[in-house]
């Protein structure tokens, strides 16, 4: 089983992708959109953020976005086919490991704040002072992905090009080169 991470910053397209590789007939996990894997907690304390909350950037300033390991495991060991996970977590670093390949959305800064603008579905990034600090570190963000050897994919494609990339990348890994990433 081969096992992808799709990551990028918000409005780069993840959720979009994962609902296009599952049309497709890929399984795809997007750790925003399953239930208990990924959650809000205080920076200070760790306690998770119980209930719903206004995703402004006091709060976003006060919290993690955390993709619970141990749960992100159990979905990937049960998987019985190649699996791409896909989203982005204060956390990733400790299990960028679990995975085969890891795989980066980028775009203009234009584009995926349009997106984020547009979207209905997800609330983060909808505060003005939150698509300003993601902004501010975005490119940072990138080039230290890309630093610990993320394959770049530009989002500015259309859809079924990025699957058509993810499709290839998934393909491209051999039992010889079938080890985990180390960023």
């Amino acid at each position: 089983m081969k096992k992808i991470f799709v990551t990028g910053v918000s409005g780069t397209g993840k959720t979009t992708l994962a609902n296009a590789l599952n049309a497709r007939g890929i399984h795809a996990i997007s750790i925003d959109e399953t239930p208990d894997l990924c959650c809000w907690k205080n920076k200070i304390t760790g306690e998770r953020a119980e209930h719903e909350h206004e995703l402004n950037q006091a709060f976003i300033d006060a919290h993690h976005w955390v993709c619970d390991k141990k749960f992100l495991q159990k979905l990937l060991d049960a998987s019985k086919e190649d699996v791409v996970v896909l989203g982005i977590a204060s956390n990733q670093k400790e299990f960028m490991p679990l995975f085969d390949r890891v795989l980066l959305l980028q775009c203009r800064p234009e584009t995926f704040v349009e997106r984020i603008v547009r979207r209905e579905d997800n609330d983060f990034g909808k505060d003005k002072d939150t698509r300003a600090s993601i902004l501010r570190w975005y490119e940072k963000f990138e080039r230290e992905t890309l630093q610990k050897g993320a394959i770049s994919i530009n989002a500015e494609e259309p859809i079924e090009k990025v699957v058509e990339h993810v499709v290839r990348e998934i393909k491209a890994i051999s039992p010889a080169s079938h080890s985990p990433f180390h960023p």
